[in-house]
C-alpha cells in the first residue's frame, strides 16, 4: 500500500504494480520502458513530460489517468475501470481499449484528446459517454462493437475513422480533415459534418437518423443498404454521392455542388435540389415520392426503371432528362430550360410544361399532356 508514488527525472526499465493499492502515481520527466498495472487500484495516474514505451492496465481500477506532454508507444486498457482519461499534447502510437468499462457502466465519463498525436485509437466492446478530439491528429480511429453517446472531432485530422457494429448517438465533425470515414452496421442518431473535409464517407448497412453536411467537402459519399431519415447537404461540395439499396426519408441539396448523384434500388420519400449544381443525377430502379429541382443546374438527369410520384423542375436548367421504363404520376416543368427530354417506354399520368423551353422531346406515352409557351414539342404520342 502506498499513498503516493512519484518518479521524477527517473529512468525505469520496468515498473509493475500487481494487486497494489496506490492513491497517487506520478511520472514527471521520467523514462519508463514498461509500466504495467495488474489488478491494481490507483486513484490518480499522471504522466507529465514522460516517455513510456509500454503502458498497460489489466483489470485495474483507475479514477484519473492523465498524459500531459507525454510520449507513449503503447497504451492498453484491458478489462480496466477508468473514470477519466485525458491526453493533452501527448504522443501515443497505439491506444487500445479492450472490454474496458468505467464506473457507472461507462468506459470513461470523459475521454478527451487535446492537441494530441495518436497513431491508432481503437475501442473494442467499449462504452464511452463522451469522446472528444480537439486539435488532435489521429491516423486511425476504430470503434468496434462500441457504444458512444457523443463523438466530436473539432479541428481534428483523422486518416481513418471506422465504426463497426457501433452505436453512436451524436457524431460531429467540425473543421475536420478525414481521409476515410466508414460506418458499417452502425447506428447513429445524428451525423453532422460542418466545414469538414472528407475524402471518403461510406455507410454500409448503417442506420442514421440525421446526416447533415454543412459547408463540407466530400470526395465520395456512399450509402449501401443504409437507412437514413434525413440527409441534408447545405453549401456542400460532393464529387460522388451514391445510394445503393438505401432508404432515405428526406434527401435535400441546398446550394450544393455534386458531380455525381446516383440512386440504385433506393427508396426516397423526398428528394429536393435547391440552388444546386449536379453534373449527373441518376435514379435506377429507385422509388421517389417527391423529386423537386428548384433553381438547379443538372447536366444529366436519368430515371431508369424508376417510380416517381412527383417530379417537378422549377427554374431549372437540365441538359438531358431521360426517363426509361419509368413510372411518373406527375411531371411538371415550370420556367425550365431542357436541351433534351426523352421518355422511353415511360408511363406518365400528368406531364405539364409551363413557360418551358425544350429543344427536343420524343417517344413518350402520357395520359394527359398540358403545354404552354413551349419552344417545340415533337413526336408526342398521347
Amino acid at each position: 500500500d502506498a499513498d503516493s508514488l512519484a518518479l521524477t527525472e527517473a529512468l525505469v526499465d520496468s515498473l509493475a504494480l500487481n494487486e497494489a493499492l496506490v492513491d497517487s502515481l506520478a511520472l514527471n520527466d521520467a523514462l519508463a520502458d514498461s509500466l504495467a498495472l495488474t489488478d491494481a487500484l490507483v486513484d490518480s495516474l499522471a504522466l507529465t513530460d514522460a516517455l513510456a514505451d509500454s503502458l498497460a492496465l489489466t483489470e485495474a481500477l483507475v479514477e484519473a489517468l492523465a498524459l500531459n506532454d507525454a510520449l507513449a508507444d503503447s497504451l492498453a486498457l484491458n478489462d480496466a475501470l477508468v473514470e477519466a482519461l485525458a491526453l493533452t499534447e501527448a504522443l501515443v502510437d497505439s491506444l487500445a481499449l479492450n472490454d474496458a468499462l468505467a464506473l457507472n457502466d461507462a468506459l470513461a465519463d470523459s475521454l478527451a484528446l487535446n492537441d494530441a498525436l495518436v497513431d491508432s485509437l481503437a475501442l473494442n466492446d467499449a462504452l464511452a459517454d463522451s469522446l472528444a478530439l480537439n486539435d488532435a491528429l489521429v491516423d486511425s480511429l476504430a470503434l468496434n462493437d462500441a457504444l458512444v453517446d457523443s463523438l466530436a472531432l473539432n479541428d481534428a485530422l483523422v486518416d481513418s475513422l471506422a465504426l463497426n457494429d457501433a452505436l453512436v448517438d451524436s457524431l460531429a465533425l467540425t473543421d475536420t480533415l478525414a481521409d476515410s470515414l466508414a460506418l458499417t452496421d452502425a447506428l447513429v442518431d445524428s451525423l453532422a459534418l460542418t466545414e469538414a473535409l472528407v475524402d471518403s464517407l461510406a455507410l454500409n448497412e448503417a442506420l442514421v437518423d440525421s446526416l447533415a453536411l454543412i459547408d463540407a467537402l466530400v470526395d465520395s459519399l456512399a450509402l449501401t443498404d443504409a437507412l437514413a431519415d434525413s440527409l441534408a447537404l447545405t453549401e456542400a461540395l460532393v464529387d460522388s454521392l451514391a445510394l445503393n439499396d438505401a432508404l432515405a426519408d428526406s434527401l435535400a441539396l441546398t446550394d450544393a455542388d455534386a458531380d455525381s448523384l446516383a440512386l440504385n434500388d433506393a427508396l426516397v420519400d423526398s428528394l429536393a435540389l435547391t440552388d444546386a449544381l449536379v453534373d449527373s443525377l441518376a435514379l435506377t430502379e429507385a422509388d421517389a415520392d417527391s423529386l423537386a429541382l428548384t433553381d438547379a443546374l443538372v447536366e444529366a438527369l436519368a430515371l431508369t426503371e424508376a417510380d416517381a410520384d412527383s417530379l417537378a423542375l422549377n427554374d431549372a436548367l437540365v441538359d438531358s432528362l431521360a426517363l426509361n421504363e419509368a413510372l411518373v404520376d406527375s411531371l411538371a416543368l415550370t420556367d425550365a430550360l431542357i436541351d433534351s427530354l426523352a421518355l422511353t417506354d415511360a408511363l406518365a399520368d400528368s406531364l405539364a410544361l409551363t413557360d418551358a423551353l425544350v429543344d427536343s422531346e420524343s417517344d413518350s406515352l402520357t395520359d394527359s399532356l398540358n403545354s404552354s409557351d413551349s419552344d417545340s414539342l415533337t413526336d408526342i404520342d398521347s
